[in-house]
């Protein structure tokens, strides 16, 4: 097709019309290539000041809106598109004669494409030190109206506002004529999910900047975390192989507000070594690297399928992953680890002499990489910020039949030394140590958890039951002759002392739970029957 050449747009145009575009975009990444593709297809060139420079600037012949409206540009450029010549040629349906004749009558022109970028509004939000004002003055008010009016009359118009999408949109011209229909479509829902993800984003940030609605932090008597209206702007950042299972397919969503404190993987993935992680990866590192950020000092957690089945900490990381492997080697095998200190040289020699499957720490030191290089499945991701945990409850968000339930998250510490004592014996030194890294370990098992610790590692774990006294039995179990000794943690109370009585057989010598039965006695009564100490925290863990 030369040049010039007229043909219908969606209905047609009227008698004698020209092909006209419409482009103001503040993303000027091809502009010019696409006008002059436009251009030579016979397109006039109709335009907004900043980009019309632009074109200008590369030689072609441009319109500007305002000789269009017949008003300049004013108020510093807040006011250019919007006005009746320019919205009536997106909104025409050309395949309704009455509008056909409106235009004629009114004098004015349809519009074939409209091909719109809005105002960096995200970009300024993310700028450090960014004032209100600032973001105030980038958020667009006659982008959003031109890709919403072209998006509603997609029967007519195609609107572009991915500058990716120039390339195919000017072959399309070139080889069919004109946008076909399904194309059109698709640009339109494009256009649709772009305004609305902006119109989000501007919520989010006006809200925390000016009703402080997304505030975390735990709310006054009577007062709400939760604001009303929930905005959620999702981010693909990858399609997964897989989901739980091959058969599921599966993608990865960031949510954009998201600080990279907020958890592993809050800002995207740092795989320095491996293939992509999986669905099923993705949630043992996740996990694991929650733990991680628990420990105290050089720490270690190995998670697999999402439980640890080991933790410790200790003077230094190898001796940590030492004795997080030493809790359960047989679990561990195929496991994920988390570090809570970088990967040095030593470490990566002992990481690579068993199966691993993914590992994940704050740094990789000089000379360990090549040592993880010699098993080259072995995923290795960084997470700067399981170095520098963050205390600061951020809102999670779960699924539920179809509903969306919402939660702050359980990151705050406990002070052990609030914790309150019950029996006539309490726990020694070590016992103290021990009982606090089992209640930090809770947290992150299934309940009913029941966690054991001896000498700084976790030795026997039992969770995801439906009773508690079978999560004591599978923890007993696990630990096997280092029970004698170890030290209890239960991430809610006991409601019988069955549970507590099967730990305390095996040789556990101190508890720490939250209390609050209605036999809170009977299981007190019980632990100083069996010459054990307990202590309350007056709050639980559950994790489901």
């Amino acid at each position: 097709m030369s040049a010039g050449t007229r043909i219908d747009s969606g209905g047609g145009d009227p008698a004698g019309a020209r092909r006209r575009a419409l482009l103001s975009v503040s993303d000027r990444t091809g502009l010019v290539d696409l006008a002059r593709g436009l251009h030579e297809l016979g397109f006039e060139l109709v335009s907004t000041g900043g980009t019309a420079g632009v074109l200008r600037d590369a030689g072609l012949p441009v319109t500007d809106v305002g000789s269009v409206t017949g008003f300049p540009e004013m108020l510093d450029g807040r006011v250019k598109t919007l006005h009746p010549a320019i919205a009536a040629g997106v909104l025409a349906d050309l395949r309704r004669p009455e509008h056909r004749e409106e235009l004629a009558a009114a004098g004015l022109e349809p519009f074939e494409l409209v091909v719109v970028n809005l105002y960096p509004f995200e970009a300024v939000a993310d700028r450090p030190g960014a004032t209100l004002d600032d973001l105030v003055e980038q958020i667009d008010v006659g982008g959003p109206t031109m890709l919403r009016a072209a998006a509603k009359n997609h029967a007519c118009v195609g609107v572009v506002t991915d500058p990716a999408t120039y390339p195919a949109i000017l072959d399309e011209l070139r080889v069919h004529g004109r946008l076909r229909d399904a194309t059109r479509r698709r640009l339109a829902v494009d256009a649709f999910r772009r305004t609305a993800a902006y119109d989000a984003r501007i919520s989010e940030e006006l809200s925390r900047r000016l009703l402080e609605e997304r505030d975390v932090s735990p709310p006054e008597p009577g007062g709400e975390p939760f604001p009303e209206r929930l905005e959620l702007v999702l981010e693909r950042e990858r399609v997964l192989r897989y989901g739980e299972n091959p058969h599921q397919p599966a993608a990865v969503y960031q949510l954009r507000e998201t600080p990279p404190s907020a958890g592993p993987f809050a800002r995207g993935i740092d795989l320095r070594q491996g293939r992509e992680l999986s669905y099923n990866n993705l949630l043992d590192a996740a996990a694991a690297a929650g733990l991680a950020r628990d420990l105290r000092g050089p720490g270690c957690a190995v998670v697999k399928h999402a439980s640890p089945c080991g933790a410790a900490e200790a003077a230094d990381i190898v001796a940590a992953w030492e004795g997080a492997y030493a809790g359960d080697p047989q679990s561990a095998f195929g496991g994920v680890v988390a570090l809570s200190r970088p990967i040095d040289a030593d470490l990566a020699a002992r990481l690579v002499a068993v199966f691993l499957e993914v590992v994940v720490a704050p740094g990789v030191e000089a000379g360990a990489g090549e040592i993880l290089a010699r098993r080259p499945g072995l995923r290795v991701v960084v997470d700067p910020w399981i170095a520098r945990p963050s205390h600061d409850p951020l809102v999670e968000y779960r699924t539920a039949g179809g509903a969306v339930l919402a939660t702050l998250s359980d990151v705050r510490p406990d002070d052990p030394a609030g914790w309150r004592l019950v029996t006539p014996r309490g726990p020694d030194e070590r016992e103290r140590r021990d009982l606090d890294l089992a209640w930090r370990i809770a947290r992150h098992v299934r309940s009913n958890a029941i966690v054991l610790v001896r000498d700084g590692r976790l030795v026997g774990v039992g969770g995801g039951q439906p009773s508690r006294v079978d999560a004591a039995r599978q923890a007993v179990a696990k630990a096997g002759a280092l029970a004698v000794g170890a030290s209890c943690a239960s991430d809610g109370f006991f409601p019988f002392p069955d549970a507590m009585l099967v730990c305390a057989e095996a040789g556990v010598t101190a508890f720490v739970q939250p209390g609050g039965s209605v036999r809170d006695a009977e299981v007190t009564e019980a632990a100083r029957s069996a010459g054990v100490s307990m202590l309350l925290t007056g709050r639980r863990h559950f994790r489901h």
